[in-house]
């Protein structure tokens, strides 16, 4: 592949050789196919490497950056040469990684591998090379042949052959099982232990028994739901084979089949509220314009809308099976990539090549909304789904204090094989001096000279007596209680009546996790659904140079009243003027929700009589539906204020304004992205007859397009101030603004829009350039203010985590801006002593010199002590740094409290907000940069993240800083982030019920977490560790007794006590008190 690209830039670079030297201007207008090159063939079904595969993907951007940078004349060479040095650098190390480009990282000649970026590699452990994805139309058996997996997903963490050995090694992990199960097996040997067998199986049954019914338990809870998911049905249309596809059409019903039996190639038929079972190109929909939408909610966690396209015309053109049938073409498509919004193909028809992106893939998980039907073909299935990569197999938790049983137990069990190793040597020494003692069972009953037959068969035989003697040194009491009063525990926290709400307990799925609860050192949350209710409201606008607050004054958008209107003629002109722009500036969907069939979206009235007559029984139950939870907000406003989004078609919004039902052809629309920050929408007024074009965006950037001119001096000044007092109380805002267009003018720039989107060479970049032209010189209307409603008592509960050391991180999978708004509402951030970092990089060496700057610029004095510890030399020899680890560990205790002092004085004022592009480049090759960075910030956001990348932060959180980490989210976007952290807590959302059924621990609202982590797990940590320590006492005074026996019993390994008593003192006479205190010390 990279040789490939090598040979496309060398056909692009000028040529030197005879001097006839291409314009750069021409060289870019040279057409290049951008379809992915195949990488090299593997066997079919092979899982690929994520991060060596996304190289074809850097690799086309790469090409792409170079055509732009050829674009202008003023340093073309230059971006040549670079682009050059890069892919031969490539060539050099074999592949194209970030971490591969030279950087100076710390001193260093060249950027190594990052701690995280070595165990991501090591984590994941798949092939290096996958092929790429090709699916043929009315092909299964071309499609078979090629191998691609089935459509069955599993989550579950067993199966039935391994659940056994898998789980009893889960089991095996804790120290005492394996050393319990040598004690069993020694009592089995006969004439050496000195109790029944029985006596030490029956409470190692118990125990390995109660851990695997409870694995067995929530892995069949799992089993089921995967189940109930794989055999839902689903209709297909007829298979054809590439022999039998030209003949005649026997057969044109749709076909049932199970979810697990589709397979790629095949093009399933879903209908309204369908969940889409795989990843699917759309092929066709009801609407006529060729758009539908989906709801993503189970895969980002934004509960808006995402409009998709058809691949083509022709292809929507099909509205039956047969059509479907007599299509023929091939999809040739990129390898398997966990990235949800990055997707590049192509459809070929013949000698017809349509290129395809992420707009024209339907996602496995997501739910099909306000389009009737639509045909799609499936292009991955099962585990090459963007929803399976980003899933993984649910780990085993251990919890911190089970860690420290493990060390606890290994040194009791050296230090009792020590006390046995020298008390079978006295035993040896001493009977070896005896004679006539026959009673001891040694040797023959009637031989006199017993000290003479006294041998090493005598010594070993004396160490396993000794060995079982002693098992009780290490309690296997404890465990019993362990678990017991971890069940109580559990009991507390489902039974929190301080924590219930909405009709829902707190829930707890992990038991040994409960002490974990007090050691949290950082939270990493999801956004939407957790810190906000995600309900949008409308508060406030600027009406005529003055604010209306409805949360104040909740009639002050009332519509005009022809007796006693107080307001000025101005401030109701400009009152009607927001109003209808709010309900025509937008990309809201109308939907009844009691209409089964009721798709707005394809509706095509032939008049409005038609639209009058079944809009009457539907006034005031008009649900929205849109891309963005601000919008249907707004429109939503819109209705309650008197104008009413009643239907929106491809070529008109039809509104009623004030009771008069009005239709507003649309004659063209221009959408938001990320760079525009805005959106318009060009309509003709049917009073009139008049153009007028409505634009509505951030306000840094809509504040620039207002006309300068004298009116509008001082209404831009009162503008900027009603911004910054919207921002201070945390509202997120829009501004909105018009301009009446001549016939004329509109011709001219839809001539030049129309071409701009024909373009198949810079079509982002011409159509931005032709929209940016028309949306200029606008009147300002006003500024709307619209609340994401906090969940209850969120910011001071966010205050009190701050004050016990824990730091909070954000990830969500919602835009910049939105991230931003919420960082400020919720007192995470503070416009007033908080200076916020943007890093939005495209490239690794950008992110790496963002980063670095700003480290260099608030690190100050500790500066050096940072950069001293990239610098140090490691130590050759595995014994030397054994060594020096040890060492580390040994002085990490002294210096903790010294730690935690100099960490508070490092924090600054700094936030840092970091897109998931940046993201991914930190994480890959800047992770200890990013780190040491974001130890000096109060917070950090991390927005536009997949799933995937959630659990990569949580992942390098856990692993450069050896901290314990919390995530807590309600949507099915945030499980990965959940199971990879050591406490994963659920919230019960709008959005599912998949991050609750996937967390240790579940509840309704966040501010619960505060008592979760602050009651139920200080408390458990205190009766837990106190419960252990009485254990250990109590069991080492009653072996004690046991020691101080062999003294006058000559070391003949004789018990003390009855064997039963020995077994049950623990089990029943002395069980109480330990679990008392497990249970109710305070």
């Amino acid at each position: 592949q990279v040789q490939v690209l090598v040979e496309v830039v060398a056909r692009m670079a000028p040529n030197d050789g005879d001097g006839d030297r291409s314009s750069p201007r021409r060289r870019s207008s040279e057409r290049i196919d951008a379809t992915p090159v195949a990488l090299k063939t593997k066997p079919s079904g092979h899982r690929r490497n994520r991060s060596l595969a996304n190289a074809g993907a850097q690799l086309d951007a790469l090409v792409t950056t170079f055509r732009k940078d050829s674009d202008s004349s003023s340093g073309a060479r230059q971006s040549e040469d670079a682009a050059l040095q890069r892919v031969d650098s490539s060539v050099s190390h074999g592949s194209y990684r970030a971490a591969d480009v030279p950087a100076d990282n710390y001193g260093g000649p060249t950027q190594k591998k990052s701690v995280i970026g070595k165990i991501i590699e090591k984590r994941e452990g798949e092939e290096a090379e996958a092929p790429s994805r090709i699916a043929e139309l009315n092909a299964s058996d071309v499609n078979e042949k090629k191998g691609y997996f089935s459509n069955v997903v599993r989550t579950t963490k067993y199966t039935w052959w391994n659940f056994v050995p898998k789980s009893l090694f889960e089991q095996f992990r804790r120290v005492f099982n394996v050393y319990y199960v040598f004690v069993v097996i020694i009592s089995f040997i006969p004439g050496v232990s000195p109790v029944a067998p029985a006596v030490n199986l029956v409470p190692l049954v118990i125990i390995l028994g109660f851990g695997i019914a409870r694995e067995l338990y929530e892995d069949v809870k799992r089993a089921l739901n995967d189940k109930r998911l794989n055999n839902s049905v689903y209709h297909i249309v007829p298979r054809l084979t590439s022999e039998n596809r030209d003949q005649p059409l026997s057969r044109t019903e749709l076909e049932k089949v199970k979810c697990r039996d589709l397979e790629v190639g095949d093009v399933v038929y879903l209908q309204k509220g369908d969940l889409i079972p795989a990843d699917l190109l759309i092929l066709s929909c009801s609407d006529a314009g060729g758009q539908c939408y989906v709801s993503t909610a189970n895969l980002d966690g934004e509960t808006n809308l995402k409009l998709l396209q058809v691949v083509s015309a022709e292809t929507n053109a099909a509205r039956k099976p047969e059509d479907i049938m007599r299509m023929r073409g091939k999809v040739q498509a990129q390898a398997p990539d966990p990235a949800l919004y990055h997707f590049e193909a192509r459809f070929e028809t013949g000698e017809t090549a349509v290129p395809l992106d992420s707009s024209n893939l339907a996602l496995r998980g997501s739910r099909l909304r306000n389009t009737a039907h639509l045909y799609g073909l499936v292009t991955y299935a099962g585990y090459d789904t963007k929803e399976a990569l980003n899933m993984r197999i649910p780990p085993y938790k251990f919890g911190e204090v089970e860690k420290l049983l493990n060390v606890i137990v290994i040194f009791l069990c050296v230090s009792l094989l020590v006390i046995c190793l020298a008390y079978g040597t006295a035993a040896t020494i001493i009977q070896s001096g005896l004679s006539g003692v026959w009673y001891l069972g040694q040797g023959y009953t009637d031989d006199f000279g017993f000290g003479e037959n006294v041998s090493a068969g005598t010594w070993f035989k004396s160490l396993a007596s000794f060995l079982i003697l002693y098992a009780s040194y290490v309690p296997v009491s404890l465990f019993v209680t362990l678990e017991l009063c971890r069940v109580v525990q559990t009991l507390y926290i489902q039974f929190d009546v301080l924590m219930a709400s909405r009709g829902r307990n707190a829930a707890s799925t992990a038991s040994n996790l409960n002490e974990t609860l007090a050691e949290i050192d950082y939270i990493c949350t999801d956004k939407t659904g957790t810190l906000t209710e995600n309900i949008m409201t409308f508060v406030a606008c600027s009406i005529n140079k003055k604010v209306v607050d409805l949360r104040k004054t909740p009639n002050g958008l009332d519509p005009p009243s022809e007796q006693g209107e107080t307001r000025s003629a101005d401030d109701v002109n400009n009152m009607k003027d927001l109003i209808l722009a709010m309900a025509l500036c937008h990309n809201v969907v109308p939907e009844p929700p009691d209409d089964e069939d009721g798709v707005v979206l394809s509706m095509e009235p032939d008049d409005l009589q038609q639209v009058k007559a079944s809009t009457n029984s539907q006034v005031g139950k008009i649900a929205y539906q849109g891309p963005s939870p601000d919008e249907v907000a707004l429109v939503d406003a819109a209705r309650n204020c008197g104008v009413e989004l009643v239907s929106r078609t491809q070529d008109a919004v039809i509104v009623t304004v004030y009771g008069q039902l009005k239709e507003y052809p649309l004659l063209a629309e221009l959408e938001f992205n990320s760079d525009r920050k805005r959106m318009s929408t060009i309509v003709r007024d049917p009073d009139d007859n008049s153009l007028w074009i409505y634009t509505k965006g951030a306000d840094n950037i809509m504040l620039g397009l207002v006309s300068h001119d004298e009116s509008q001096t001082e209404v831009l000044r009162v503008a900027n101030e009603h911004v910054d007092y919207f921002a201070k109380e945390g509202l997120r805002t829009l501004v909105y603004a018009r301009r009446k267009l001549t016939e004329e003018e509109f011709e001219a720039w839809k001539v030049k829009f129309t071409e701009a989107k024909a373009s198949l060479e810079n079509r982002e970049q011409l159509v931005d350039e032709v929209q940016a032209e028309i949306e200029q010189n606008l009147l300002f209307i006003s500024i709307t203010a619209v609340e994401d409603r906090l969940q209850a008592d969120l910011s001071p509960t966010i205050a009190f985590l701050r004050g016990a050391g824990i730091k909070i991180w954000v990830l969500t999978g919602d835009k910049r801006q939105t991230a931003e708004s919420i960082g400020y509402s919720s007192a995470l951030l503070d416009a007033s002593s908080m200076r916020v970092l943007h890093i939005e990089a495209h490239s690794s060496d950008e992110a790496q010199h963002i980063v670095r700057g700003a480290l260099e610029e608030v690190a100050g004095d500790q500066l050096g002590e940072i950069l001293a510890k990239y610098s140090q030399d490691k130590p050759n020899g595995w014994l030397k740094r054994k060594f020096r680890s040890v060492k580390d560990k040994l002085l990490s205790s002294r210096k903790a409290a010294k730690e935690i002092l100099k960490e508070q004085s490092r924090s600054s004022s700094l936030a840092i907000i970091v897109d998931g592009v940046s993201l991914q480049f930190l994480i890959d090759d800047h992770a200890d940069l990013f780190m040491d960075l974001c130890d000096f910030c109060k917070t950090v956001i991390c927005c536009r993240v997949t799933p995937r990348q959630k659990a990569l932060v949580v992942r390098m959180v856990q692993a450069l800083r050896k901290k314990i980490t919390l995530a807590i989210g309600d949507g099915a976007n945030d499980v990965s982030m959940i199971q990879e952290a050591q406490i994963g807590v659920g919230i019960y959302g709008k959005e599912g019920m998949n991050a609750a059924r996937a967390a240790d621990f579940s509840m309704s609202e966040f501010r619960f977490l505060k008592r979760l982590l602050m009651v139920h797990g200080h408390y458990a940590y205190v009766r837990t560790a106190k419960m252990i320590n009485l254990q250990f006492y109590k069991n080492l005074l009653f072996v004690c007794a046991q020691f101080f026996f062999q003294y006058v019993c000559l070391f003949s390994g004789r018990t003390l006590h009855n064997q039963w008593y020995v077994s049950t003192f623990n089990v029943v006479i002395t069980s109480i008190p330990p679990f008392i205190i497990g249970i109710l010390e305070r």
